[in-house]
Formats: C-alpha cells, sequence, structure tokens
C-alpha cells in the first residue's frame, strides 16, 4: 500500500509563514475569490488558477536571490559578459517600478525579481467597501525571488519589423487585503506571448495587458537599462530607442492588414462651436469606432482628417458645444508658464479632470523637432491629445504628444529624466486646421479655469 504523502505544516512565502492546511484550504481559495471578483469588475478575463506550489522549475518563491541591482550583477555577471536579453529591466506603472533580471541558461531566459515597489490599495469596485480604505499592500516582499521563464517561440521563427517574440511561464503574485486575515500573499500561474521591440524592450501581449493598456493607461512594455546604451552610438539610433513615437522615417505598408485593433483611450479638445475636437493621431489611429464624453454623455466621433507626421487628428460629434479653446498670435517662449489638461491614466484614477502646471524648458523637441517643446507639467499616458494653454490668457500653447521613458535615459545617459515631456507647437495646430478648412478663433479676453475643464473631453477607442 502506498502511504499518502503528508503536507508540510508550515507554508513559507515570500518570508512569510503560514499554517499550510489554513493556507490551501480556507485562505487561498478565499483570496483568489477575492481577486477573481475585482478582476471580472475591472473588466479582466478572470479565471486565474491560483498555486500553493513555492517552488518550480519556473519560479522559486524563496528569497535567496539579490535584491540590488549591484548584487545582481555581481552575482550574474562578474565572470561574463551578458548577452542579448540578458541584463537588468524595468516596469512602472502609477503603483510603482519593477526591477528585474534575465539571465540565460541554455535556450531560456530565467526572471528574477530584484525589486518591486509597487504599492497599492486593492479596490473592490463597491463604494461602501472601498470607502473604509482597505490598507496598502507593499509588493516588496516579492524582491529576491524568481517568477518566470521567457522563451523564444519556435513557431514563430525570424522576425517581423525587427520584433521577435516570445512566450512567457510562470506566476503573478497578488496580495489579497479584502479578507478578515492581515493581507497574505496569493500566486496565480502566469502564461503568455511576449514582443521583442528592437533590443531594448519587452511588450506583453495577453488580453488582461491589452485590456488595462487600452482602457486604463497601464504600460505592458519593460526596458532594459543594463547594460547601457553604448555612449557613442548612432545618432538616429538613439533617437528611435528615445522616441520611439517620433520615428517618422517609416510609414506601414498599405498592404498590411491590421486585424488586431486594441484601441486606445486619450483626451481632446474642442477647436470650434460645432463638435471640432483636436487629438493625437496615435489615440485613434487603430480605431473602428472612437467616442468622446461630453456632459457626462457618450458621443460618436468621426475622423475628418489626420497627419501622421505631426501626430494630429480632427475629429467631429454632432453636438454643439459651447466652450472651446483659442489660439494666440503669439509664439511660445521658454520660461512661460503653462497648463496641461486631460484625463492620464484614463480614468483608472478618477473621471475628473485633472490639470498640472509648469513652464515651457525647450523650443524644441526631441532630437532637435523644431514642430515639437519641451515642457515639464507633468504627462502621463492618457495626456495624449489634451490641450497645454497659458496660464494667464488660456490661449492654445500646444498638444499634449508624449514624454521620456526614465529606464530608457536611465539606459542611454546612466540617470533617469525628471518631467521631460513634450507637446506639438500650436501654429502646427493651427496650419492643421487651416488646411483642413477649419478657421481658428484667436483669444479674447479672460481667462476661466472652467472654460478649460469644459472644452477638454475623455476620448476612448475599439
Amino acid at each position: 500500500m502506498v502511504k499518502k504523502k503528508k503536507s508540510p505544516k508550515t507554508l513559507s512565502l515570500y518570508g512569510l509563514k503560514f499554517d499550510y492546511e489554513d493556507y490551501e484550504q480556507r485562505m487561498m481559495p478565499e483570496g483568489a475569490y477575492q481577486i477573481d471578483n475585482v478582476n471580472k469588475k475591472v473588466g479582466l478575463e478572470g479565471g486565474l488558477k491560483p498555486t500553493i506550489k513555492t517552488k518550480t522549475k519556473y519560479w522559486d518563491c524563496n528569497k535567496i536571490y539579490p535584491t540590488t541591482e549591484e548584487d545582481f550583477i555581481t552575482t550574474y555577471f562578474s565572470k561574463k559578459k551578458p548577452k542579448d536579453l540578458e541584463g537588468v529591466w524595468s516596469q512602472g506603472n502609477q503603483f510603482g517600478t519593477i526591477l528585474y533580471g534575465l539571465v540565460k541558461e541554455n535556450e531560456n531566459y530565467h526572471a528574477y525579481i530584484i525589486q518591486n515597489k509597487m504599492k497599492m490599495v486593492q479596490a473592490s469596485g463597491s463604494f461602501f467597501k472601498d470607502i473604509f480604505n482597505p490598507p496598502e499592500a507593499d509588493y516588496g516582499i516579492t524582491d529576491g525571488t524568481k517568477f518566470g521563464i521567457f522563451t523564444y517561440n519556435k513557431k514563430k521563427q525570424g522576425s517581423v519589423n525587427g520584433k521577435k517574440f516570445l512566450k512567457f511561464k510562470g506566476i503573478g503574485a497578488f496580495i489579497n487585503t479584502m479578507s478578515r486575515d492581515n493581507s497574505y500573499p496569493i500566486n496565480f500561474e502566469a502564461e503568455y506571448d511576449v514582443t521583442q521591440v528592437g533590443d531594448r524592450e519587452l511588450r506583453g501581449e495577453s488580453n488582461d495587458q491589452k485590456m488595462m493598456e487600452k482602457k486604463y493607461g497601464v504600460p505592458r512594455s519593460s526596458y532594459k537599462y543594463w547594460p547601457p546604451i553604448p555612449k557613442y552610438v548612432d545618432p538616429k539610433r538613439l533617437r528611435k530607442i528615445m522616441f520611439p513615437d517620433q520615428d517618422k522615417s517609416e510609414s506601414p505598408k498599405k498592404t498590411e492588414k491590421n486585424d488586431n485593433k486594441t484601441g486606445s483611450v486619450g483626451s481632446g479638445f474642442f477647436v470650434s462651436a460645432k463638435g471640432h475636437i483636436v487629438t493625437n493621431f496615435h489615440v485613434i489611429k487603430n480605431s473602428n469606432s472612437i467616442k468622446f464624453i461630453y456632459n457626462d454623455d457618450e458621443v460618436d466621433a468621426k475622423l475628418i482628417a489626420s497627419d501622421q507626421q505631426l501626430d494630429l487628428a480632427l475629429l467631429k460629434g454632432k453636438i454643439e458645444n459651447k466652450s472651446y479653446i483659442k489660439f494666440s498670435n503669439k509664439s511660445p517662449q521658454k520660461a512661460q508658464s503653462i497648463l496641461v489638461a486631460g484625463f492620464p491614466f484614463g480614468k483608472a484614477i478618477s473621471d475628473d479632470l485633472k490639470i498640472t502646471g509648469g513652464i515651457i524648458n525647450s523650443l524644441k523637441g526631441g532630437g532637435n523637432d523644431s514642430t515639437r517643446f519641451q515642457l515639464d507639467a507633468t504627462i502621463n499616458p492618457g495626456n495624449s491629445g489634451g490641450p497645454i494653454v497659458d496660464k494667464v490668457n488660456g490661449s492654445l500653447v500646444g498638444v499634449a504628444v508624449t514624454k521620456l521613458n526614465k529606464d530608457v535615459m536611465k539606459a542611454a545617459f546612466g540617470a533617469e529624466s525628471e518631467n521631460t515631456n513634450y507637446g506639438i507647437k500650436a501654429s502646427q495646430v493651427r496650419d492643421f486646421l487651416e488646411a483642413n478648412n477649419l478657421k481658428v478663433n484667436v483669444k479674447k479676453g479672460k481667462f476661466k479655469v472652467s472654460e478649460l475643464e469644459s472644452s477638454t473631453v475623455f476620448i476612448h477607442c475599439k
């Protein structure tokens, strides 16, 4: 008679100790239910598979691996140079940054969490529950663990437009804070496709990752910043790395079909009293339908004109709006005080318009782009297409378009960029509108912030 293998009395998970039987039979199912319920409410597919396994060939939840960048480099690369994907990577969102390392063994890249700086409150989706403010979950408990393996997809050999394809298999850790117990971690098995974009970007391709980026502006890309980009690198290649959205040298082939349109969210603003809206082209470029929110109503918008080079689009809704942004006859000036309006991270934070302030830092954009200017007012995903106006008179200065990625800048120069953001100059917007037979209006009279609020709209596309 074969004896049944006994379960251990204690479960060690990320340095925390639990009663094995209680965790397996009560805590894990309860926590998995809570998290699955919340995920479904925010639009994720749900049905995640929780696991009690703390160590497999894909992951290891024991905190035995390096927890600083320096220790990771010393441990794995003191005797060899990193090749291909090997090195230190970073992925950030509104909740924090995850620093992880990749080490190649045979054909696989083993992934280790070096530092997880994500902190978040687990929202239940219920006002009455959330008003009591459940505790903040600190994901730093996962520091020094292994979370998965990346492997090149053998079914997709070669590359397409400079992209390569991988498979990821491992775990994702969630911290449940909604149960009667103190907050505790739960692991879910994860398996999804990954696209390698160039040498220094990995982009998750799961349906949930795409949805979170589209609906809430949560980035699904991570970037390699160690080893750094060589100091002496071709300026054109450096510009492509630093400003991927500004690469105008290549355009999609007309014969290519785009069957996987994921849509996006962004901001826009009225430029007439007849429903004309300006936004970025990249906000609407992959869309089958475009909608915006006006007076709490969802309104369909039609694409009237676009300029892919400038990254501008002109939309029109069947409404007659009272407020719209007017132009100035003056050129932008360095140190000019400005305001940026929009919906950073979509409506994941709140549905209220966000306004940030700052000054114009430079009259040129990245790579000496004279159609853009640099500003230090905060711009985040979801701000794209929003108006940048003069703080004193409210006239249009530009359109929010992009920001420098901190991780990429650290790779290039050894230091993160701080609030380095870019806008499209109002003069370019004026030329774009007039070329499409829409007359612009010059700002006169006093400026009220309420005008900026009623003129800026939230845009979402499918």
